[in-house]
């Protein structure tokens, strides 16, 4: 177990094929909370300001990059080109290295495939390893449980957006981060159970229940 706290100084942001072609492949999240957890994901960009890859391709079979990709993962963007099934090609490799950051935040299509090899090749060489599970599906929930297990027991770290997020952001007194860490949980926290929230307790301050 690992109770290092990633640095937002030495991260860098690894989005993973969030194409058109590939989303709809996804079963073992639910699609409009797969696409809501994916946006939060998105704005970890333009909040955290780190160097960033986005890995995969537009074509006639992968299609278009996802909407939310385009229009929030826009800061120090860096694009790489692959036929390999990971992502840490020999040009990648050399761009990481590069850049003297040795800590990886990743999620991405599937979590059992490009993801995986991805993460796998990063903590070979050395590099700290994040993977974000609830951006990062598959469709095959045992395959995906074989995949989260491998990972960890190579090294790499898993949780959800949220955690990510607060690992790296830390507090919401944060003159750079508060604020902005605030407003991606306002609008992306409560629609992760894809429904409208009600508080059913007497009070109002209890567990809430989703409305259907």
């Amino acid at each position: 177990m690992s109770l290092k706290t990633p640095s937002v100084d030495d991260t860098v942001l690894i989005y993973v094929d969030y194409v058109t072609g590939l989303d709809n492949l996804i079963t073992t999240i639910p699609g409009p909370q797969f696409r809501n957890n994916i946006t939060a994901f998105a704005k970890f960009n333009p909040l955290f300001k780190v160097p960033t890859i986005v890995l995969g391709e537009e074509n006639d079979y992968y299609g278009t990059f996802l909407p939310e990709i385009t229009e929030y993962v826009t800061h120090d963007v860096h694009r790489f080109n692959r036929t390999q099934v990971s992502g840490y090609t020999p040009e990648v490799k050399a761009w990481l290295a590069a850049t003297g950051r040795r800590t990886v935040v990743i999620g991405g299509i599937s979590i059992d495939n490009c993801t995986l090899h991805t993460a796998l090749d990063l903590l070979r060489d050395g590099y700290s390893v994040y993977v974000i599970t609830d951006v990062s599906g598959s469709n095959s929930s045992l395959a995906e449980q074989d995949a989260l297990a491998r990972l960890r027991a190579a090294g790499a770290v898993t949780g959800g957006w949220l955690t990510m997020l607060t690992d790296l952001g830390r507090d919401f007194a944060s003159p750079q981060y508060g604020t902005g860490m605030m407003q991606i949980i306002q609008a992306h926290w409560p629609a992760s159970t894809t429904g409208t929230v009600l508080d059913t307790t007497l009070d109002g301050h209890g567990m809430q229940a989703v409305r259907r």
